[in-house]
Order: structure tokens, then sequence, then C-alpha cells
């Protein structure tokens, strides 16, 4: 009888580490019942760079999730993103070993195993296989092989490759604040997993995450990743043009930004000010239209190189289903007009639709990337699951033949 189980997720921005407990029922029902977040230390554009400092935020945001659920967190899914990962196509492909020809489910691990069996660049090691498509005796486009019949089973694949110093650091400050590392989950993969439906990503979707320190990009078609890249540009760098143009320190700028900006300066009004006394600045007002202006700028040249990367996978004015955007960049007012302006797409601010949860700090944008990463968790447990349940019925099923056969020999000895 299927019991309830938990996962962990732990996100490792260059903001905020935020940690959030997924409840999953007998039934499948998905619930957030726990939560917590610590600014991040030690963490420069998702790398760690001082990793003393980074298990002690996490240790801080997995108690606070550990607190606000009221349950003990010893292991985590890690999500990582930067511009340190790489997509390498492989091939691989083997003969089908039964007899009859069935293909089995251990026959389609033999065929990933197989892609993944490839020279891969120094430093560099595999977080995830990702079949793209499998080929039965050059029958092509076939998404699951299991109990289909032929003699050679091929697969194509995209290979995620991370940085092995990056993941070595991760992995040290993960176990020193005191947890289990489960894996890692590809940052774009996770975003697209929470915010891109399985309509959008068939008709031909984007995914794109506006971070703190950087801009993430992930491009699908037919239910399949065609392009991800990572543009080293974010809102923090908005954040720094108003500081810079407005004359004002980063941290106040940032909240100028967030609760007074716009990236449309056309829409406001030249007459309207924005008084900076709440933030200790008295007798200090400045512009809104210029404040807009400012913001207008780097988010439009963040967009603008946001539509570079669509020109490089091929899918520039070519996205049926769209872009959907996420992250803290994607809060500001105006970013999807002016997305839609410049990408000349059908542009939206993605949500999470399939996880319960009271903590509404859940359903902002920039939480995106944890949502995504206890999905894309869940979904390889039960396929994981699935996969053990048909080799368990395979492996009773032969072993009830051969008993019978058994028997068999058995009734002809005198």
């Amino acid at each position: 009888m299927a019991r309830e189980r938990i996962i962990t997720a732990l996100d490792l921005g260059s903001h905020k580490v935020r940690v959030a407990t997924l409840l999953i029922s007998p039934a499948d029902d998905l619930k957030i019942i726990g939560w917590g977040e610590s600014p991040a230390r030690g963490i420069r554009r998702s790398q760690i760079i001082d990793a003393k400092e980074a298990a002690e935020c996490i240790k801080e945001a997995v108690n606070a999730a550990s607190k606000s659920g009221n349950v003990k967190i010893s292991r985590a899914v890690v999500g990582l993103g930067g511009p340190h990962f790489k997509l390498l196509d492989s091939r691989g492909a083997i003969a089908v070993s039964r007899a009859d020809g069935e293909i089995s489910p251990l026959d389609v691990e033999r065929v990933l195993d197989s892609a993944r069996a490839v020279s891969i660049p120094p430093n560099r090691e595999i977080v995830h296989t990702i079949p793209v498509e499998y080929i039965i005796d050059a029958e092509e486009k076939i998404k699951d092989p299991v109990g289909l019949r032929g003699v050679r089973l091929e697969v194509n694949t995209v290979l995620v490759l991370g940085s092995t110093p990056v993941l070595k650091l991760v992995r040290k400050s993960v176990e020193a604040a005191g947890l289990e590392l489960e894996g890692f989950v590809y940052s774009p993969l996770a975003i697209s997993r929470a915010i891109l439906s399985k309509k959008q990503r068939e008709l031909g979707a984007a995914a794109v995450d506006i971070g703190s320190t950087a801009t993430s990009v992930s491009v699908w078609e037919e239910s399949e990743l065609k392009y991800a890249s990572v543009i080293p540009m974010g809102s923090n760098h908005i954040t720094n043009d108003v500081a810079i143009g407005l004359r004002i320190a980063p941290e106040i700028s940032e909240k100028v930004k967030t609760e007074h900006g716009c990236c449309i300066s056309g829409t406001v009004s030249r007459r309207e000010q924005v008084v900076l006394a709440d933030w200790g600045l008295e007798n200090t007002v400045v512009p809104k239209w210029e404040l807009a202006r400012i913001i207008e700028a780097r988010a439009g040249e963040i967009i603008e190189l946001v539509q570079e990367e669509f020109k490089k996978a091929g899918k520039a004015n070519q996205l049926p289903a769209g872009v959907v955007l996420s992250g803290g960049g994607a809060r500001l007012e105006g970013i999807v007009e002016l997305a839609r302006k410049k990408l000349k797409l059908s542009v939206e601010t993605g949500r999470v639709r399939e996880i319960k949860t009271d903590f509404q700090e859940f359903f902002n944008s920039d939480a995106a990337t944890l949502a995504g990463i206890l999905l894309y968790q869940y979904d390889q447990e039960k396929k994981a699951g699935e996969g053990r349940q048909k080799i368990f019925a395979e492996s009773s099923s032969s072993s009830y033949f051969w008993g019978k056969v058994k028997e068999w020999f058995s009734d002809l000895i005198p």
C-alpha cells in the first residue's frame, strides 16, 4: 500500500537560498508543507565561492523550512544553473536482449548507458541524460519503446554537463550543512517543468527566467528541449543602473525599482515624482519617468539578448505557444508588454498550477525554480517506480515460466 512521502528541494540562487518540502499523498496530491529562505552568502552568479558561508545560509533556510512544516529535513535535491552548464548531443545503440525482440525497461537503461559512454571534455560530468527520441530498426520518433518489438534499439539524447569543480563545491557545502545530496536538477529544466504546460512544450514555447544575476532561456518544441542557455545579465543589473542614474545606494535603488519602477517610460507622466524620504533620503524626490527610462533601457537590453538566443535556436518569432517569464525580474511592472513588443510573440508571466500550499511566497514568479525542482524530482521518482514495477512484473512472469518448465521436466522423471 502506498504511503505518504516527501521531497525537499534546495535552490541556490545568487540573491536568496530557498528550501521547500513537498508532501506527496498516496493519491499523488502535491502540497508544500515546509518553506524557508535565507539571504545568499558565499554564492555569486549561481556558483559557490565560499563553501563555509554557503553552508551556513543553507542551514538557515533548512531550519526555517523544517520549523514551518514541523518536518525533519535530512536530504535534498539541489537546483543549479549558470553558464558553466553545457549541452551535448549524443547517440546510443544496442541489440535488443530478448529472443522475441520485445523491448524491456532494462533495454532502455542499457541504450541510455550507451549514449552516456561518450568522450566528454575534462572537468565535466553528466548531470542529466534527456532522451529526445528512440529508434527501433530505423523507425524514428518513438517516445516510449517499452513493449515494442525490434532487433536494434537506438536513442538520441541531450546530455547536460556540469563543471566538476563547481559541483564538488556544492556537494561540500550541502554536506557541511548536514544534508544528504539526492542529486542535481538543471535550473532551466526545472523552470520549464514548473511554468510550461505539456501543451506549450508540445506546440513550441520558451521559458525565460530573469534572475538576479543571470537570465536562463530554454526552448521547447514537440515536447523536446531544443535549446538552453544562460545570459550573464539579470535584474541586479537594472538595480545597479538605477543606483548610478539616480545617485542613490544600491539597497535603496532595489526598493525604489520594485515599488515604483516601470519598464515602459511612455506610460509614465513626466509630472509624477517618487519621494525617497521613506528610505532615509529626506527632501529627495526623483522623476518617476526618469526611473522608468533607466529601467526600460536595461530591461530592453535583456529582452534583446533573449531574442538573440532565440535566433541561435532558429526560433525567433516562431514559437506558437509564446514565451513564459519567471524570476524576480518578471515581477517588474510592464515587463510583459515590453517583451511582447521586442520579441513579437505572445508573452505571459508563469505560475505554478500543480502544487497546493498555504505559503503565498511559493506562488511568486521568483519561486518557479524551486517548484520546478520538486516537480522534476517527483516525475523522475514516479517514472523510476513504474520502471521497477515493469521489471518486477517481467521477472515474475519469467520465474513463473521457468517454474512451469521445471514442473514439466519433474513429471517426466520417474
